[in-house]
């Protein structure tokens, strides 16, 4: 199939990585999670980012979690292939394809802060040219320190741009744009957005499918609410905290270096 035969819009829900006490994935409350999110009416799902800490699965368990989604959820799969190596980044894209993941996104390498532009159109030239899947790029820079820039976009061949910094002037320099920051989807909508990811819609996704369908200041009100619920430090044991008092016996654990909600 070719790139431009695929199509993303609107919520994309980065789905955390349950652990049991032991530290192992707890894969039960895994699908538990997927299949409460598709009968609240949710499409597409980002596996291994952020919000599934992605930085303390080994790649093993980052490819059983994709296997798994991929066995189960019917809609689109988006799975998230950066590391700070070239090579494991092309070797997880290479996986995650005969997986059978629509999307591909990618952080540009991280630990070393401030590379020069060339380096990284370099590295993400040879991550879009090693698979057919589309791919995403990933604008983060508070955890990479190396953010994503007109003129960098520019000479990479992508399908889109995931913004976490939610900076909202790169909107024309990439194809579509999917804003990562929840208070601002219905300004970035007006301004050209294709879509949106919110961590917080893990645990209630509704007020984010109206959005999608409708940006009225009454349904960003909504999601502002559910937001307030999960952000800050600990943002990701919230999620799963929140997700223990909905899906019975989801586990609120997580790997350090995250430490649970107080």
């Amino acid at each position: 199939m070719n790139k431009t035969d695929f199509e993303l819009s609107g919520l994309v829900v980065p789905v955390p990585t349950p652990f049991a006490e032991s530290g192992a994935i707890d894969f039960g409350a895994f699908l538990a999670h997927l299949d409460w999110l598709a009968e609240c009416g949710v499409r597409n799902l980002l596996v291994n980012g952020t919000t599934g800490e992605f930085f303390s699965l080994t790649p093993k368990e980052q490819m059983q979690l994709l296997q798994v989604a991929r066995e189960n959820w019917d809609g689109m799969i988006i799975a998230h292939t950066g590391s700070p190596v070239l090579f494991q980044a092309l070797e997880t894209a290479h996986a995650a394809e005969e997986i059978g993941a629509d999307f591909l996104v990618s952080l540009p390498p991280f630990y070393f802060a401030g590379a020069p532009g060339s380096g990284l159109v370099r590295w993400f030239n040879e991550l879009a040219e090693s698979t057919e899947l589309p791919l995403i790029l990933y604008n983060f820079p508070k955890h990479t320190g190396n953010p994503m820039t007109p003129e960098i976009l520019s000479q990479i061949p992508h399908y889109g741009l995931k913004d976490s910094s939610a900076d909202l002037s790169l909107i024309p320099a990439t194809p579509r744009y999917f804003v990562g920051g929840d208070c601002k989807i219905s300004v970035a909508y007006a301004a050209g957005a294709k879509g949106f990811v919110s961590a917080s819609a893990n645990i209630d996704p509704l007020p984010y499918i109206r959005i999608e369908q409708e940006q009225t200041p009454e349904n960003q009100s909504a999601v502002d609410a559910v937001n307030a619920r999960t952000n800050g430090l600990f943002a990701i044991a919230r999620i799963k905290q929140a997700l223990s008092e909905i899906i019975p016996g989801y586990p609120s654990h997580v790997r350090p270096p995250l430490a649970p909600n107080k």
